[in-house]
């Protein structure tokens, strides 16, 4: 594929396409490795060639890889901007067709465990940091102090290509879009230190947006963690009709008066900022203050039925322990991410204690294999 006299135009947009949902799905290391290196291969052959990346990758198309790269876990994948190479024999019935991949299209974590999703995210993310470094930017020369495109071309320009999508990403209330919008960032800076010159000046001096990335990273590393992400919105709400149903056994098994049974709120608010919603904080209180001040109404009756519901109770704190050591699990990772993106754009902090603090929680990250990050 570096062949010098070998013609360009095997790199198509349908093989990007091809290339990136493989690493998307692909379950076997050594194939993803070998999907990511092709992929390499395929966008440097691009760059190489004035007007060819960014003519080919639209920013359409690199919507819809984002798009795929940040479902949710445990949500299946959207196929439909998927290129099928097999869709001009879907007519022929005699055609015996397998979806080897169907596990990792329906993101069943019962079927492929959580480790191998999270490698084939990175590896995307690792993918989509490549195209950021190889995109042509605005240069400075002394010829031209206003600044000369590298390029010429129909392509976007640089920020505008990029800085909707990773400024979304890097502002969501998601985890996993947060902390994969960090890693590219951080794959970015990396590849741009590899390739600049010794004496080229830092990423976030010629780049406003490596900049802005730079100082959000800072900004959440400086701050209290959120109270909740967008993936804990299923856990809290399973939880809220855990606590639901525990105070209101006091009234169907016990019979107090279904006035005495507190309100736990009818929606829940995973970031505890609205009023009469129900937050894990009231969630802690419901299986506390609430449930004590029930089970003191009894008296000493109700004995068996009280039994039950105290097991019943100690079945909701061992959910509300599970959502709260997922919220640190959580903010750790994040915490890791955003201070790798700092450190990576070689940017200096006022004070050094949040970033220490998130390169220790990086630390803590790399003893997992699941955020062995792929480098290709």
């Amino acid at each position: 594929m570096t062949v010098p006299t070998l013609s360009k135009e095997w790199v198509t947009e349908r093989f990007l396409r091809l290339l990136f949902q493989n690493l998307v799905v692909e379950e076997r290391s050594d194939i993803r490795d070998a999907t990511l290196a092709t992929w390499n291969t395929a966008l440097e052959t691009l760059s190489s060639n004035y007007g060819y990346l960014e003519n080919l990758v639209t920013q359409q198309v690199l919507l819809e890889w984002y798009a795929v790269l940040m479902t949710p876990l445990g949500v299946p994948i959207d196929t439909s901007t998927f290129y099928h190479a097999s869709s001009a024999v879907d007519a022929d019935p005699a055609v015996e067709r397998h979806p080897i991949d169907k596990n990792m299209l329906t993101q069943d974590m019962g079927l492929v465990p959580v480790e191998v999703v999270w490698k084939a995210r990175l590896a995307s993310a690792a993918a989509l940091a490549k195209v950021t470094a190889l995109w042509p930017v605005k240069v400075c020369t002394p010829r031209f102090p206003h600044g000369l495109l590298a390029y010429f071309s129909q392509g976007a320009p640089f920020e505008d290509m990029f800085r909707p999508i990773l400024k979304h990403y890097i502002s969501s209330t998601s985890m996993l879009q947060k902390f994969l919008a960090a890693t590219i960032a951080e794959e970015w800076a990396r590849m741009y230190d590899e390739t600049a010159p010794p004496d080229a000046p830092l990423l976030i001096k010629t780049s406003p947006l490596a900049d802005e990335l730079s100082i959000a990273a800072l900004v959440w590393l400086q701050e209290d963690p959120p109270a909740a992400y967008h993936e804990m919105a299923f856990s809290l709400a399973r939880i809220h009709g855990e606590c639901y149903n525990l105070l209101q056994s006091f009234s169907t098994d016990c019979k107090l008066p279904f006035t005495a049974i507190p309100s736990l709120g009818s929606e829940i608010d995973i970031t505890g900022e609205r009023e009469g919603c129900f937050t894990i904080e009231v969630g802690k209180r419901a299986v506390g203050p609430m449930f004590d001040r029930l089970k003191d109404m009894l008296g000493r009756t109700k004995k068996r039925e009280l039994g039950i519901i105290s097991d019943k109770r100690l079945k909701v704190v061992s959910s509300i322990d599970h959502y709260l050591e997922l919220k640190v699990q959580h903010d750790i990772r994040v915490s890791a991410a955003c201070a790798a993106v700092f450190v990576a754009f070689k940017s200096t902090p006022d004070k050094v204690s949040p970033i220490v603090k998130g390169v220790m929680n990086s630390i803590k990250v790399s003893r997992h294999a699941i955020l062995s990050k792929p480098r290709g």
